[in-house]
C-alpha cells in the first residue's frame, strides 16, 4: 500500500481485472495518491475495475472527483467499473451525488466480477 497521512491505496490483479482497495480518507489529500495507482493499473478491454471502499471513513468532493477518474480511466480502457464494500458514509455521498447511478455496487469483489461475468460483459456498455 501507498500512504498519505491518513491513506492506503493498492491494487491487485484478479482473473476477469484488478480491485484496487483504498482505506482512509479519500480527500484533496489523497488525490495524487489514487491518481498515480489509477494511472499504474493495467486494463484491458473486457477487464472489470472493482475499486474496494470497505475502509474508506471519508469522502468529499475530492473523493468523488477521484471515484469518477477511475471510472474514466476504466472507460477509456473499454473495461468496466463496480465498486464493492461502501461505507454508509461513502453510501450516502453517492446517493447525493447520484452516482449510484454509474458507479454500480457488491459487497465484494468476488460479487463484482461474478456479475460482470453472468452479464456476459464487463459493464462497458452498461455504462457508456
Amino acid at each position: 500500500m501507498t500512504p498519505t497521512s491518513h491513506l492506503r491505496v493498492a491494487h491487485r490483479a484478479c482473473r476477469g481485472g484488478t480491485v484496487l482497495t483504498i482505506a482512509g480518507e479519500l480527500d484533496y489529500d489523497a488525490t495524487p495518491t489514487v491518481r498515480k495507482e489509477l494511472e499504474s493499473l493495467h486494463l484491458e478491454t473486457g477487464d472489470l475495475l472493482v475499486l474496494d471502499l470497505s475502509h474508506v471513513s471519508f469522502c468529499d468532493s475530492s473523493g468523488i472527483t477521484q471515484l469518477i477518474a477511475a471510472r474514466n480511466t476504466a472507460l477509456g480502457r473499454r473495461a468496466g467499473i463496480a465498486l464493492c464494500g461502501v461505507t454508509p458514509t461513502v453510501a450516502r455521498v453517492l446517493n447525493i451525488t447520484g452516482l449510484t447511478a454509474v458507479l454500480p455496487s457488491h459487497d465484494s469483489p468476488d460479487e463484482a466480477f461474478t456479475a460482470a461475468k453472468a452479464r456476459g460483459t464487463s459493464s462497458v456498455t452498461d455504462h457508456d
